[in-house]
């Protein structure tokens, strides 16, 4: 996965220096899960690359995007039951998840070609999800796809007279259909905030 991110991160930047309509941002990613009723902890381990292509009229774009953030929590001594009753753990428990959506985005700037550039905008797509649940020498995974959607806010700032580099600050909501039986979920939410700087434009 390392590998897979220093690569996205090369071509993002390379191809966003080639020319004046497009831009890429390299961001971190803080996320707050908001309907899981075992992984409350808030996740620092996160991060985006993106990239974005301006379209004729620049106060539009369309681009791509790739996320990855991990969650991971102890979870004192309690009960877990499958969906089906079939079987149940009592025992303390760590909890991990590792979520990676990849989407195609919009956005549309309020003041394009201003220093500050305030956006707002949708991406759409597919998320893999992995949930694990470690108990003594014990795990149960459930990894898979689902459709992703991610709304979001945020602003563009060039603190100097030329645009070549910048920071981007944003806020976002994501959805993801991903399911799972580990906790009878068929959705995993999250809200998030993101920093970083932007380059190429």
């Amino acid at each position: 996965m390392k590998k897979i991110i220093i690569t996205l991160m090369l071509f993002v930047f390379a191809t966003a220096t080639m020319a004046q309509v497009q831009f890429g941002s390299i961001t971190w990613n803080v996320n707050f899960p908001t309907n899981s009723n075992y992984l409350t902890k808030t996740s620092y381990s996160g991060g985006r690359i993106e990239y974005r292509h301006y379209l004729k009229s620049k106060n539009m774009s369309a681009g791509l995007s790739f996320d990855w953030s991990t969650y991971e929590q102890y979870i004192s001594r309690q009960t877990f039951q499958k969906p089906d009753g079939s079987a149940a753990v009592t025992g303390d428990f760590v909890a991990q998840a590792y979520q990676v959506p990849l989407m195609a985005t919009f956005h549309y700037y309020f003041k394009a070609g201003k220093k500050v550039e305030p956006y707002v905008g949708i991406g759409l797509g597919a998320q893999y999800l992995e949930q694990s649940l470690y108990y003594n020498v014990y795990v149960s995974e459930d990894n898979n796809w689902g459709f992703a959607a991610r709304p979001e806010l945020g602003a563009l700032i060039y603190p100097g007279d030329h645009r070549g580099w910048g920071l981007l600050v944003g806020a976002y909501y994501g959805y993801g259909s991903n399911k799972t039986d580990l906790i009878d979920k068929s959705s995993f939410t999250n809200f998030g905030l993101n920093i970083g700087v932007v380059f190429g434009q």
